[in-house]
């Protein structure tokens, strides 16, 4: 998704990518290649400026972290994929995310 340069979203909303590459490192703790590294494999998809600048939103930062702990446990990167992938395809009735590992 590419964000036009000064348009005005609801900055409450958690989907609102806001947050640049430097800011993201800090609050997740995962070095920006990576994060970059994620998003080469599909992982996590950054809204990008007019000027191609990656901005993540809150969710973004969630699910970083999320795979930088998959990561961690000894997970690699096809395999996050697939647990990410049956994580959006499980739900409860009431419309909630199960994780399945």
């Amino acid at each position: 998704m590419i964000i036009p340069e000064g348009n005005l979203i609801d900055s409450s909303s958690k989907d609102l990518a806001k947050y640049t590459m430097a800011v993201t490192v800090m609050m997740t703790g995962v070095a920006a290649h990576k994060i970059r590294r994620f998003e080469e494999h599909g992982l996590c998809q950054p809204a990008r400026t007019g000027r191609k600048q990656r901005l993540y939103s809150d969710n973004d930062v969630k699910r970083i972290r999320e795979i930088a702990n998959y990561e961690k446990a000894g997970v690699n990167l096809n395999g996050i994929k697939v647990i990410l992938d049956l994580q959006k395809t499980v739900r409860s009735p009431d419309g909630a995310t199960h994780p399945t590992v």
